[in-house]
């Protein structure tokens, strides 16, 4: 392997595979810390409470259970638990529980999606600045299908 990239050989993946999956990990870290800094400097959220934010903006009626959120986010049922009270401590999200029922929803409160919208505006400025407008119109269809393909970890 070539020093210049600062991998050695490895016997379990070509130099092509190697850089590639070096490459995809490096790149979602750079780009998260920079949207994560940009959402905290501007608008006191971290990615992980924009994403939430988002999630529940994109649910019908801003409002999803909180196993179903805990999947969209990618987080354990603690771990979600865990955001949505930060959110809610900041008048951001309402939990909301029926009586007799186990399920408890998160919803989005006004002031979540005041402050959401305007968080959207930095995050996807910075989506656009960093991904998007580096890259071809053909590049981009072909980093959509790569990522669906990958994303079916079953297919």
């Amino acid at each position: 392997m070539t020093e210049k990239h600062g991998e050695r050989k490895v016997p379990h993946l070509s130099e092509d595979e190697l850089l590639a999956w070096r490459g995809l990990l490096e790149l979602e870290a750079r780009v998260l810390a920079v949207l994560d800094a940009e959402l905290q400097d501007l608008h006191s959220l971290s990615i992980a409470e924009f994403d939430a934010l988002y999630q529940l903006w994109l649910s019908p009626a801003g409002r999803c259970r909180m196993k179903d959120l805990a999947e969209k986010l990618l987080v354990s049922r603690g771990g979600v638990t865990k955001l949505i009270t930060r959110l809610r401590n900041r008048g951001l999200v309402a939990r909301l529980s029926q009586s007799g029922q186990q399920a408890v929803d998160a919803q989005l409160t006004e002031a979540g999606e005041e402050l959401l919208t305007k968080a959207m505006d930095t995050h996807f400025a910075g989506v656009r600045r960093l991904v998007v407008s580096r890259l071809s119109p053909d590049e981009l269809r072909t980093l959509r299908t790569i990522t669906t393909r990958l994303r079916d970890l079953d297919g």
